[in-house]
């Protein structure tokens, strides 16, 4: 009996040898090629790191997310690929299919392992274009673009690749601050539908996680502390957190977002995905800094240190007519 129980003992460990090296590289897989896809907000409109040089000179670049991403990551080999675009409200519903669908790749060995939508859902319903490109009229049809772009993620969903999608946050205080119109807002009422369709359609797949823009938004605007990625964030600790426009995060804000997003995903990769990036604020920016000082001081020498891929410069706003 002695000599059986120790076989028993010594096959079980031996099972879990195997098991945690495989559980290990399931979880590495799963954030080895990362697809950044969005609006404005994930193409970092307006967001850029300043320094100024040894001989006075002042210079700066722009920052998305998916330079972000990058630049957070602890592993160097995670690939990330940037299919947003700014001009994402001209034709909501045709830039939600072709980014979906230029995120997927061409083949399975192109596939994303995991797909960061934060934005990429709010010309979905904000706006002022309905699904046809023609103006919008009624909320029905903001209901229409939204179930026209949860449509185009199916191919996603029916390779369980993990996807975290941000929902509609109420920006109507942004109305005024140059960027966004009365007509472009839906109601308070047509957000909380909006918002329970993407709920309950997340609720159906196994491989989507929410992040709550809604929720940090309406904390946001309260003034109080946005609690992600084990921390408290806010304004008065790390300066503003939106752009004067009242519309865009700046740097601190979208390493905000990028926390709460790293919270969502961990959520389907066993508590992987925050260990596996660095999301201090001051230790990012010193990163880009890093970055840009070099780049100016061997300009032809000097590689990115954070390099993203992305096939075009930028996905076409409406792609072309069939």
């Amino acid at each position: 009996m002695k000599h059986l129980r120790t076989t028993i003992l010594s096959s079980l460990a031996f099972a879990l040898c195997i098991a945690l090296p495989a559980f290990a590289r399931e979880e590495t897989k799963t954030l080895s090629r990362i697809a950044v896809i969005g609006a404005s907000m994930s193409d970092g409109f307006g967001v850029r790191v300043t320094t100024t040089l040894p001989d006075g000179k002042k210079i700066s670049e722009g920052v998305n997310l998916a330079e972000l991403v990058k630049v957070s990551c602890k592993d160097p080999a995670v690939v990330v690929s940037n299919y947003t675009s700014s001009m994402y409200f001209m034709n909501p519903a045709r830039t939600a299919q072709s980014s979906a669908t230029r995120a997927c790749g061409d083949n399975a060995q192109e596939m994303p392992t995991c797909v960061l939508a934060v934005d990429w859902l709010f010309w979905n319903g904000y706006g002022i274009s309905n699904v046809r490109g023609e103006k919008l009229s009624s909320d029905t049809e903001r209901m229409e673009l939204l179930d026209n772009a949860l449509a185009c993620l199916e191919p996603m969903c029916a390779a369980n690749i993990p996807i975290v999608l941000g929902d509609f946050p109420d920006m109507h205080s942004a109305i005024g601050g140059g960027m966004i119109s009365a007509p472009m807002v839906p109601s308070v009422e047509c957000l909380a539908a909006l918002n329970a369709r993407v709920a309950q359609w997340a609720l159906t797949k196994k491989n989507v996680c929410i992040v709550p823009l809604s929720k940090l938004t309406q904390d946001l605007l309260q003034k109080k502390p946005i609690h992600a990625a084990g921390r408290e964030w806010d304004a008065q600790t790390l300066g503003p957190l939106l752009q004067k426009d009242r519309l865009h995060p700046t740097f601190a804000g979208t390493v905000t977002v990028l926390a709460a997003t790293l919270d969502a995903l961990d959520t389907k990769t066993d508590n992987a995905a925050l260990k596996g990036f660095e999301i201090d604020p001051a230790v990012l920016r010193e990163r880009f800094v890093t970055q840009l000082r070099a780049s100016a001081e061997e300009p032809d020498q000097v590689a990115p240190a954070a390099p993203v891929t992305q096939p075009d410069s930028k996905i076409p706003a409406v792609a072309p007519a069939k």
